[in-house]
């Protein structure tokens, strides 16, 4: 029986341009690279889901330097990808989500966008929304959408809408 090279069992990625914010405040931009097929649909794994992944260490290919680098994602504090990058996030919401206008403060720094809710009819509340399991809350801002770790966030609130 011939051994299988270990460079053939690699998972096939495809790269994405990224910027990550740490906790300690360090933040890098550069590239993550996202499995070319997810296990719950056709296509390929969404950065939220990759970002929720329970796995604790990912690669990290830093802009303009030729060796990549781990970071643990329990040190994440926002996760940036521009929208295109979760292009059918929309369609596995189902296009029916409630959307709600959010203020995300994580200390210091502050994200505003919308979240879209969707859950059963019983639990469409802000608050039924974040305390879901999944660690990180997607912010859609414009044209980036961004992942902020849930047990980093300070404050969020609801703007009035005018």
């Amino acid at each position: 029986m011939s051994e299988i090279p270990y460079r053939e069992l690699r998972v096939p990625t495809t790269a994405l341009q990224a910027e990550v914010v740490c906790v300690d405040g360090r933040t890098f931009r550069g590239r993550v690279f996202i499995p070319d097929a997810a296990s719950t649909h056709h296509g390929p794994m969404r950065p939220a889901e990759w970002m929720n992944d329970p796995a604790p260490f990912f690669p990290f290919q830093p802009e303009n330097e030729p060796h990549s680098f781990l970071l643990s994602r329990s040190e994440v504090l926002v996760f940036t990808v521009q929208a295109g990058a979760n292009a059918d996030l929309d369609d596995a919401d189902g296009g029916g989500g409630l959307r709600r206008r959010v203020i995300v403060e994580c200390r210091d720094r502050r994200f505003e966008g919308d979240i879209v809710i969707d859950m059963p009819s019983h639990q469409m509340r802000v608050l039924d929304y974040l305390n879901r399991a999944d660690p990180f809350l997607i912010v859609r801002d414009g044209g980036r959408h961004h992942l902020i770790r849930k047990e980093r966030i300070t404050r969020v609130v609801e703007p009035e809408e005018s």
